[in-house]
């Protein structure tokens, strides 16, 4: 994810000339249009790659807005899976490992960082994390829907900066 991000410093300046009382709601809908972008991306990616086997994770992949404890917000792209699918979530009543009943979520695509990142799967008694190492091949749909379409999500920030301009400009 290395690499320079170019045409913020005039988003950056076109900003500053957005009433405060629009900021807000300019700021939110520039990511929301930059973010659909690479969110579609993303989802084109993974099924590019096979990844579809219930379609839990393709229909799982959003934007996530979070406040963070210094008041900053943050918006994160990525898949929504156990307890933040929120009302999206069906919950089913199933018999655990141990014998209990436990309640699990239906079509949950908690995989999803194992398929983003790659993962190391241990063989071994069941007991410990011993024996024959595997290493699992990461096959990635977040981070190259962020390299492919960055300079497309900061054009369509751009251009919903436009129209809020225009718009309190009263035209």
């Amino acid at each position: 994810m290395s690499g320079r991000l170019e045409g913020l410093g005039e988003l950056r300046r076109a900003f500053a000339g957005v009433a405060d009382d629009m900021r807000t709601r300019t700021s939110r809908l520039m990511v929301a249009s930059g973010g659909g972008i690479l969110r579609k991306e993303a989802r084109n990616l993974a099924l590019a790659q096979g990844l579809k086997l219930t379609g839990a994770l393709v229909r799982n992949i959003a934007i996530k807005r979070e406040r963070t404890p210094d008041g900053v917000t943050q918006y994160n792209l990525g898949v929504r899976y156990g307890r933040d699918m929120g009302r999206k979530a069906a919950k089913q009543l199933v018999v655990g490992k141990n014998g209990r009943v436990v309640s699990v979520y239906v079509n949950d695509p908690f995989y999803w960082r194992f398929l983003e990142k790659g993962r190391n799967v241990y063989h071994g008694d069941g007991k410990r994390r011993r024996g024959v190492k595997n290493q699992v091949e990461a096959t990635p749909f977040i981070a190259p829907a962020l390299e492919n379409k960055r300079a497309d999500a900061i054009e369509a920030m751009a251009n919903r900066l436009a129209a809020a301009i225009r718009k309190a400009n009263g035209g």
